[in-house]
């Protein structure tokens, strides 16, 4: 009678947990929420020491999802190769699988070695409206607990809960993957808008960046500083199928050679002097992402074959840890300098450069598409004025006589200065000669220049902040954003740089 009544109360407890697990995956917030849920309660309810879920696709039968879970977080004896045999049985038998003896019960003469230290093992699938989504699996070491009719009883009630929860979750994340993609179709034609131009060459960009994108292939970007490389880098992550994950860009040339590689695959509290927190790394960071490394050239040469190693075995680690971590990351590259002449001279790889330059972008440089020159302008005066400036005819006709060495970047900063010291809502040619915005052959005078601005500020703007302002951001861009390089140019300390570019918004 006692033991009658402790097999009640073994059951309603039972009954309660799998309850509490139901309202439990009630709250979930999508079908790895839910995985996670119902491995953790088959670890505690059926007192399996590893448990793994697969899902599979409806119409190929491929697994498309698996979650593994271990009560010692170091036992990794189950495997892929396992779930798939206890699901091909499954399947052929078109009944649970439940076993004291897995090598036994499947026959196995010559069991692989990860197999030998299995023991019990309790399979169950999951169902949903008549036909199998996935599998349940659950498993003990030989020589441990095994599993019984009770453990296949409540595997069953958890199986069809669980069953139910992922199909509606799975509907859900179908219907947010779809306003996803909406979006990322939205984000697609915004950032091909923002590549502006109509010339040939801007059009023959545009299509290559449309053909190679949904690729995940390595991308090079060729170009002289100023053409966009970064914009370019960002149109190719927009359109791609990791539109909704990270972006994250590099200044190679910007990072101190002893950072390095602490800065790309992070560090562990304690790896070296001043490292008092872990880190991430920027290829954690832009997991599942892209990571745009610029500068790509200025990349210590001691670093390359590190690079080139995880570019090619997807795998990295942490500085000071021993644990190998996965990298699911696009590359994209770039560089302002000849490569060949880099790799001649032994500054850079010869077999890296060949591994980031699968798909190879050369931009073309302004001069090359003259054309594209009016439109520029009048859409940077547009974004810094919000219309209330406009070009005339024979200042856009002066624009396309400069020579633009800085390329787009100069031409935008040239608007900017415009705009900000031009009071005229139409700004013609004498306007830009008055700024010493000069033709090819022409001389700047600084003193005329610095005093047509102080004549035409008269609107009581902070004059001296607005030539600093302009000062350091063009300083950055002949350093390439390398802050070091710019403080030393400017003569004054990194620091103090650094808090001129807070303050101006320019980081």
């Amino acid at each position: 009678m006692n033991d009658g009544n402790e097999a009640l109360r073994q059951r309603i407890a039972e009954l309660e947990q799998v309850n509490r697990l139901a309202e439990s995956l009630g709250s979930a917030s999508g079908v790895d929420d839910i995985l996670g849920r119902i491995v953790e309660a088959s670890l505690n309810l059926c007192r399996a020491r590893r448990v793994a879920i697969l899902l599979f696709s409806p119409l190929s039968r491929e697994v498309l999802k698996t979650l593994v879970r271990s009560a010692e977080p170091t036992d990794t004896s189950i495997d892929h190769g396992l779930n798939l045999i206890v699901a091909g049985w499954i399947e052929h038998h078109g009944t649970p699988l439940l076993t004291a003896d897995l090598i036994g019960e499947l026959k196995l003469k010559n069991p692989a070695e990860h197999l030998k230290s299995i023991g019990s093992v309790l399979g169950v699938p999951l169902v949903s409206g008549g036909r199998t989504i996935g599998i349940l699996n659950l498993v003990n070491p030989r020589g441990g607990m095994k599993f019984t009719q009770d453990s296949l009883r409540v595997a069953l009630m958890i199986a069809t809960f669980a069953s139910q929860f992922i199909e509606r979750a799975k509907l859900h994340e179908s219907l947010f993957q779809e306003n996803a993609r909406l979006k990322t179709i939205l984000r697609q034609k915004q950032g091909a808008r923002e590549i502006l131009g109509e010339s040939r060459v801007v059009r023959d960009l545009l299509l290559k960046i449309a053909t190679v994108a949904p690729t995940d292939a390595s991308v090079l970007l060729l170009g002289e500083t100023g053409t966009g490389k970064e914009l370019v880098a960002r149109a190719i992550h927009d359109q791609s199928p990791r539109a909704d994950k990270p972006f994250i860009a590099v200044n190679c040339s910007a990072i101190p050679a002893q950072l390095f590689e602490s800065e790309l695959f992070g560090h562990e509290r304690g790896s070296f002097t001043g490292a008092s927190e872990s880190q991430k790394g920027k290829f954690e960071l832009a997991h599942q992402g892209t990571l745009f490394l610029d500068e790509i050239a200025d990349m210590p040469l001691e670093m390359q074959p590190k690079l080139l190693r995880i570019l090619e075995e997807r795998t990295f680690y942490r500085l000071g840890s021993s644990t190998e971590q996965e990298s699911d990351v696009r590359v994209i590259a770039a560089t302002g300098k000849d490569m060949n002449k880099a790799i001649a001279d032994g500054a850079f790889r010869e077999d890296l450069y060949h591994r980031l330059s699968v798909v190879p972008f050369r931009l073309p440089p302004l001069r090359d598409r003259p054309e594209d020159i009016a439109l520029l302008a009048r859409s940077f005066l547009q974004e810094f004025t919000r219309g209330a400036k406009t070009f005339t005819p024979d200042a856009l006709e002066y624009f396309q006589k400069l020579p633009w060495k800085g390329n787009v970047r100069e031409l935008r900063n040239t608007v900017e200065r415009i705009s900000i010291f031009v009071d005229r809502k139409e700004i013609g040619r004498a306007d830009l000669q008055t700024l010493d915005i000069i033709e090819p052959g022409g001389g700047t005078n600084v003193g005329s220049f610095l005093k047509s601005l102080i004549r035409s500020n008269d609107q009581g703007t902070d004059l001296l902040e607005s030539i600093e302002k302009q000062l350091v951001r063009l300083t950055l861009d002949e350093s390439n954003g390398n802050v070091s390089h710019a403080a030393k140019l400017l003569g004054i300390d990194r620091s103090a740089l650094q808090r001129r570019i807070e303050k101006f918004g320019l980081a």
